[in-house]
C-alpha cells in the first residue's frame, strides 16, 4: 500500500527527513510515533500528496504520485491537526462541497449516513465556526472517510479527545480495520488501545524502530528506550509486500474539470453569501477612495472624462487587492487549501475555481462602482461599449491575482508581501485598461484603441499560461 525508498526533505538548511524507508502493507495497522520535530508529520504529508520530497522514491497503491496523484487521492483519506473544513459553511455545505469534488454519485445519501453515524444531524444546518472543537474533529473525521478510502492518514487524531471522545475513536478504527482499511496514524499517546499491529519511531528525521507490537503495554517503555540511546541502531525495513492485482486498478478521478471548478466557486459564493465579508470590505475601501478624489479635485467635463478612469481603475485594483488576500486567507485559516489538494481534482481546476471565484466578487463590486463613479465624476460610465474592457482588465488582474496570493498566503505578512508581488505585475495591465477606458470616453473608435485592447487580451493569455503551469507547485510547496 505505502512503498518509500530513501526518502528525503528538506526545508531550505533544515532536512526534516533524511533516508527515510518504509513499507506498509495493505491491510496494516501502523503507528508512527516520536518527539515533536521528528518528521511524522512532514512524513505524513508526503504520503498524503500535499508537498513534494526533495529525493527518493515514494509509491502509493503501486502508483506514482506526479503522475497519478488523482487516482491515489480518489483512495487516501487524510485527518490533519487542522479540521480543513470552512468556518462559513455549515456541517451539511462542507460534506456536501467535498462529495462534489470526488465526485461521489451517492453523495446525499453518504452524508446522511455520516452525519447519523457522528451524531451531527441535529447541527448539520449550523456554521462550524460556531459548534465545539469536539464536534469539528468528529465533522473532520467525516469528511476523511467520505469517499470511503482504502488509506487512511491520521495525525495525531487523539490529540484534544476526553476519554470518551478516545475510546469512540479507538471503536472506530477498530472498525475500519476490520473492514480492511489500511491506518497510518503519528500519535504521542502511548497507551495500548491506541497503537495498532506495528510501531515505527522516528527520531531526528530518521528511522531507529520498526517492528510489530507483540505486547503494546510494554511500547512505552521500548519507546523511551529507544529515544534515549546516543546512536540508532540499524534499521532494517520490512521486506515489500506484494500488493494485491486490484491495488493497481484505482478508479480514476470521478470528477471532471467543469464540475470540479464549479464545486469550488460554489463553495466560495455560499461562504461568502453567508457572510459578505469580503465584498463588503472591498466596496467600503473602493467607495471611500472615489468619494475623497471627487472631493479633492474640482474635476468637471474633460478633465473628469480623462481622469475618472484612472481613479476608478486604481480604486479597483487596491479593492480587489484586499479581496484576494481574504479569499485565499479563508481557505488558509483552517487548511481548506489542503483539503483542496487531498480532493482528485487537477491543480489546474483548483486554479480556476479559484480565479473564477475571484473574477465573480470583482465584477460584482465593479457593477456597485461602475454608478457610483458616474455620479460622482459626472461621467457616463454605464457605456454597453466599456463591457469588454471591464471584463478583460479584470480578467487579467483575478488570474495573476489569485496566484500571488496563492504565493504570499502563507506568509505572515501576506496583507503586505501581496501589494508588493501583485502591484508591479499588473501595471501594464491596468495602463491599458486605463488608456482604453479613457479613449472609449472620449469618443474613439474601436480601431483607435485596438493596441490597448490587444494588450489587454495579449496578458490574459500569458498570465493565464504561467498561473496554470506553476499553480500546482506555488500551492504545495
Amino acid at each position: 500500500m505505502i512503498e518509500v525508498h530513501n526518502l528525503t526533505k528538506a526545508f531550505g538548511p533544515h532536512t526534516a527527513l533524511s533516508g527515510v524507508t518504509l513499507h506498509v502493507a495493505a491491510g496494516e495497522w501502523v503507528t508512527l510515533a516520536g518527539p515533536n520535530g521528528a518528521g511524522k508529520t512532514t512524513l505524513l504529508r508526503l504520503l498524503a500528496t500535499l508537498s513534494r520530497p526533495t529525493s527518493g522514491d515514494l509509491r502509493l497503491f503501486g502508483l506514482d504520485p506526479h503522475t497519478q496523484g488523482n487516482a491515489i487521492r480518489q483512495q487516501l483519506g487524510f485527518l490533519s491537526h487542522r479540521t480543513l473544513l470552512y468556518d462559513d459553511l455549515t456541517a451539511a455545505q462542507n460534506l456536501t462541497f467535498y462529495a462534489r469534488a470526488y465526485g461521489l454519485p451517492d453523495g446525499p445519501a453518504r452524508i446522511a449516513e455520516l452525519l447519523e453515524q457522528f451524531q451531527l444531524t441535529a447541527r448539520q444546518h449550523t456554521p462550524v465556526a460556531t459548534t465545539s472543537r469536539g464536534m469539528q474533529q468528529r465533522l473532520a473525521l467525516a469528511r476523511a472517510l467520505l469517499h470511503r478510502p482504502r488509506l487512511l492518514l491520521l495525525d495525531e487524531p487523539y490529540t484534544g479527545l476526553d476519554p470518551l471522545a478516545a475510546d469512540a475513536l479507538t471503536q472506530l478504527l477498530t472498525e475500519l480495520h476490520a473492514s480492511g482499511c489500511t491506518l497510518l496514524l503519528t500519535t504521542h499517546t502511548l497507551e495500548s488501545h491506541a497503537l495498532g499491529q506495528r510501531a515505527v519511531i522516528l527520531r531526528k528525521g530518521r528511522i531507529i524502530h520498526d517492528a510489530p507490537l507483540a505486547d503494546r503495554t510494554a511500547f512505552p517503555a521500548l519507546y523511551r528506550q529507544r529515544l534515549e540511546q546516543k546512536s540508532a541502531p540499524p534499521h532494517l525495513p520490512p521486506a515489500a509486500c506484494d500488493l494485491p492485482p486490484a491495488a493497481h486498478d484505482l478508479p480514476p478521478a470521478a470528477c471532471s474539470l467543469p464540475l470540479a471548478i464549479w464545486a469550488i466557486v460554489a463553495k466560495d459564493l455560499a461562504a461568502e453569501w453567508r457572510t459578505r465579508e469580503i465584498f463588503s470590505a472591498m466596496f467600503v475601501f473602493a467607495a471611500l477612495a472615489l468619494l475623497i478624489f471627487s472631493f479633492a479635485l474640482d474635476l468637471r467635463g474633460a478633465v473628469a472624462r480623462a481622469a475618472a478612469p484612472g481613479v476608478l481603475w486604481s480604486a479597483i485594483a487596491f479593492a480587489g487587492t484586499l479581496g484576494l488576500s481574504r479569499s485565499l486567507a479563508r481557505e488558509q485559516k483552517t487548511g481548506g487549501i489542503e483539503g483542496l489538494l487531498l480532493a482528485p481534482l487537477d491543480r489546474v481546476a483548483l486554479y480556476f475555481g479559484k480565479a473564477l471565484g475571484n473574477l465573480l466578487l470583482m465584477l460584482a463590486l465593479e457593477a456597485a462602482l461602475l454608478p457610483l463613479t458616474t455620479v460622482l465624476f459626472d461621467v457616463n460610465l454605464l457605456q454597453w461599449t466599456l463591457l469588454p474592457i471591464f471584463f478583460a482588465g479584470t480578467l487579467g488582474y483575478a488570474a495573476v491575482g489569485t496566484l500571488m496570493a496563492a504565493i504570499a498566503v502563507n506568509t505572515r505578512a501576506r496583507e503586505v508581501l501581496l501589494p508588493i508581488l501583485l502591484l508591479p505585475l499588473v501595471a501594464p495591465l491596468l495602463i491599458a485598461a486605463v488608456r482604453a477606458t479613457s479613449g472609449l470616453l472620449e469618443g474613439l473608435a474601436w480601431a483607435e484603441i485596438a493596441a490597448w485592447w490587444q494588450l489587454l487580451v495579449v496578458y490574459d493569455l500569458i498570465i493565464a499560461a504561467v498561473a496554470v503551469l506553476t499553480f500546482g507547485f506555488v500551492v504545495e510547496e
